[in-house]
């Protein structure tokens, strides 16, 4: 009785007219859910050795390390959820979570290229520096912004991906501006 009133329901507001279809959809997305924690799970665990055995906790703090590797597991959940609500056949909700999940990888990505610009940059800065040429202070903060101002630049262009071209460069050339006034006002105020 429960379970025909359930499917009742199921056909009047969402729209699903065969219900034992929908119950075997059911199945496969419970098994997409639950490979999804697993998977998440386990490449969390595998990355986790992985930065263990490169030592890279000499050079990045933990803290840095768990939100990186809390933001792959997440991303892996998140998709899996996807799949399993495409898997469920409602359109609403799959719309939904669909335009939402679009923004994850965005920013991992955006992450990803912030993290690498800073490296390059410290790199590149310290490099200038190792070399005492002329003027090898100036020199090498012009490097460091402008390198790590290219990565963050590229950075925002991949966190906004879903947005309109023009959006973006408008909130780039704003973006400069107000940092380019707040770099001449530090200056400035340094000086004094």
């Amino acid at each position: 009785m429960i379970i025909y009133s359930l499917a009742s329901i199921l056909q009047d507001k969402l729209g699903i007219m065969d219900f034992n279809l929908f119950l075997v959809n059911l199945i496969f997305a419970v098994i997409l859910l639950l490979v999804g924690l697993a998977l998440g799970w386990l490449i969390k665990s595998i990355l986790s050795r992985i930065i263990e055995k490169a030592e890279i906790e000499k050079t990045a703090s933990k803290s840095f390390i768990h939100l990186f590797l809390t933001v792959i597991k997440w991303s892996i959940y998140l998709l899996f959820v996807s799949l399993a609500l495409d898997q469920l056949g409602i359109p609403e909700l799959t719309n939904w979570l669909s335009s939402f999940l679009v923004v994850i990888p965005a920013f991992v990505g955006a992450l990803i290229l912030i993290v690498i610009g800073f490296a390059i940059a410290v790199y590149l800065r310290d490099l200038i520096e190792s070399s005492k040429i002329l003027s090898w202070n100036i020199l090498s903060m012009i490097i460091f912004y402008f390198v790590l101002y290219t990565f963050l630049m590229f950075a925002l262009k991949t966190a906004l991906i879903g947005q309109d071209k023009n959006t973006v460069n408008i909130i780039i050339i704003i973006l400069t501006a107000v940092v380019s006034i707040g770099v001449v006002y530090w200056h400035a105020v340094k000086k004094k």
